[in-house]
C-alpha cells in the first residue's frame, strides 16, 4: 500500500526529521515526515491556492497516538493543515482502502521507518460520517421505494383501474340525477355514531368496503 503524500527529498529529511514543533505546553511533538516550506505566510488569505500536498508536514506527539497534519509558513510558524482542505491535499481517497487504524508503515531512508496516519485522523472520521448518513439516505429512500411498490401492488393485480371506477360512479350519479324516481340509499341511516354503525353488521360491512376504496382508489384525493 502506497502512502497518500508525496515522497520526501533528501534535503527535507536532513532539514527537518525529528525536529521539535514550538508548542506554548511541555507536550513534545515532533516532525516525523517533513513536507516543504510554503513561499508564504500561514496568514495568507489564499492558503488554498499555495497548499498542495508536499506541503503538508505529519508530526507525532512523542509517547501518544496522536497525530498532526500541519503546513509551516515562510514566516516560520505551523499550522495544522485546514480541515476545508483534507480533499485538496489527499485526492480521491476510497473509505474502503483505508486500513482499519488509518496507520501505515512508511520507510523514509534505507534504516528509517515510521507509522504514520494513513490520511488524517479527522479526515477519517469526515468520510465515516458521510458515509453513514449517505447510508442511512439510501435505507430511508429503499424503505420508501419499497412501501410504494407494496402499495401498488396491493391496489393494481388483477383490479379494475381507478379510471374505469370513478368514470362509471359519475355516469350513476349522473343517471340518479336525471332520473326523477331514483334513489340512492344512504348505508348509514338510522346511526348517528361510528359506534352505531359497528355495532349493526350490515353497516360495518359497508363502512368496511368505504374504507377499503378509499385506500386503493381515492387515498391521493382531498
Amino acid at each position: 500500500m502506497e502512502f497518500t503524500l508525496p515522497p520526501l527529498t533528501q534535503e527535507s529529511f536532513s532539514r527537518w526529521y525529528n525536529k521539535k514543533v514550538p508548542r506554548n505546553d511541555d507536550i513534545d511533538e515532533r516532525v516525523v515526515y517533513p513536507g516543504v516550506k510554503l513561499s508564504c505566510s500561514t496568514k495568507s488569505r489564499d492558503l488554498r491556492s499555495q497548499i498542495t500536498p508536499e506541503h503538508v508536514f505529519v508530526t507525532h506527539e512523542v509517547d501518544t497516538n496522536v497525530y498532526h497534519h500541519k503546513v509551516l509558513g515562510s514566516n516560520n510558524v505551523f499550522i495544522g493543515l485546514p480541515k476545508r482542505l483534507y480533499s485538496h491535499c489527499f485526492r480521491n481517497i476510497n473509505i474502503h482502502s483505508i486500513p482499519t487504524d488509518n496507520r501505515i508503515l512508511v520507510r523514509l531512508t534505507e534504516s528509517t521507518s515510521v507509522i504514520l496516519p494513513f490520511i488524517p485522523d479527522d479526515f477519517v472520521a469526515q468520510k465515516r460520517t458521510k458515509r453513514s448518513l449517505s447510508s442511512r439516505s439510501r435505507a430511508k429512500r429503499e424503505k420508501k421505494r419499497t412501501k410504494t411498490e407494496h402499495t401498488t401492488s396491493l391496489s393494481t393485480p388483477y383490479s379494475i383501474d381507478k379510471f374505469q371506477l370513478f368514470n362509471y360512479i359519475k355516469e350513476q350519479l349522473k343517471i340518479n340525477e336525471l332520473t326523477l324516481d331514483s334513489y340512492i340509499p344512504n348505508p348509514f341511516a338510522g346511526t348517528t355514531t361510528i359506534d352505531e354503525i359497528n355495532h349493526v353488521e350490515e353497516k360495518q360491512i359497508a363502512l368496511d368496503t368505504i374504507i377499503q376504496f378509499v385506500h386503493h382508489y381515492a387515498r391521493n384525493i382531498n
